[in-house]
């Protein structure tokens, strides 16, 4: 089924990558066509924790939702049939216009961002913001290294040494071999563009793309302080608007952007406009169920986890 939604998250191997069993998994939903096609196919993402099977958006996943090549499809009836199956949601990404039968808490919008490419360099490039420009030319005079290469290795190092004391509740090392199975299947389909910053021989940054369909997207990245004080990411994303820009495909450069501000702020620089989507979450357990939840995270984690504050 060739999707008007197209995008690298879909595939049945990427879900399979970001979700492994046996504590995570995915179903595939389907409206059945004619000659044993499908007409759409809504993918399920899942997690199990405490016993129970909950509805879990997968890291390196930043949205999915219904695909299909009909766009007279309606999504609400696949929203309304997940909605009664599963009494727990901790957050879906899903397109925007998604009609969602009866959340429990508000539907938020989230962003990304996306650069459109077909423009040629030139025009990109005077749509950078005054500080963009700027910080790009003392990149290129601190004379960076960038390589091409097919070791992920540095950029996870990178990552732990810098990054993860930043992120509240640390990283578990899960989630490294997780992003590295799930390069070695992007890797497999030619997919993965994965690049690095040295300077006097050292890496200093380094930067994942994934390149499918109309997008490339700007997946995983890390720097040290040299990198960042180098603007060596400034200079990585660069490289790789300049290689595409132009061209009829890809049509955008998505920054699948966090909801941090300066992060937000630094990829805007680039001119890349904001693009909604909706992150939509639910929980509908009877008092019972919610005291039964409570106990579980109070002997298997040791404290309550955030959601028993809102059981």
């Amino acid at each position: 089924m060739a999707s008007a939604q197209r995008i690298v998250y879909g595939y049945s191997w990427y879900l399979d990558a970001v979700l492994p069993g046996p504590d995570w998994r995915w179903d595939g939903w389907v409206l059945p066509g004619e000659e044993g096609r499908y007409r759409a196919v809504l993918p399920v993402p899942q997690r199990r924790k405490y016993g129970r099977w909950v509805l879990h958006q997968p890291l390196f996943c930043q949205l999915l939702g219904l695909f299909s090549a009909d766009p007279t499809v309606d999504p609400t009836p696949f929203y309304r049939a997940v909605y009664e199956q599963f009494r727990y949601n901790s957050g879906l990404h899903v397109w925007v216009g998604a009609t969602w039968p009866g959340p429990t808490e508000p539907i938020r919008l989230l962003t990304t961002h996306l650069l459109d490419l077909s423009a040629g360099y030139e025009t990109i490039y005077s749509r950078y913001n005054r500080d963009r420009r700027r910080n790009l030319r003392r990149a290129e005079e601190m004379n960076w290294t960038i390589a091409r290469s097919t070791d992920l290795e540095p950029l996870l190092r990178l990552f732990r040494t810098y990054h993860a004391d930043t992120i509240a509740g640390g990283v578990g090392d899960w989630a490294y071999a997780l992003l590295g199975a799930l390069y070695d299947s992007l890797r497999a389909r030619q997919l993965a563009q994965l690049y690095y910053a040295q300077l006097d021989g050292h890496v200093e940054a380094g930067a994942l793309f994934v390149r499918e369909g109309n997008r490339v997207i700007y997946l995983f990245n890390a720097a040290s302080p040299v990198g960042r004080r180098g603007n060596a990411r400034t200079l990585l994303i660069d490289r790789v608007i300049r290689y595409y820009a132009g061209e009829a495909s890809p049509g955008w450069f998505d920054f699948e952007s966090p909801e941090k501000p300066a992060i937000v702020d630094f990829y805007r620089s680039f001119g890349a406009v904001d693009t909604p989507f909706q992150a939509v979450r639910w929980q509908r357990f009877t008092w019972p169920e919610r005291l039964a939840w409570r106990l579980k995270q109070r002997l298997l984690d040791g404290k309550p986890a955030p959601l028993a504050s809102r059981l």
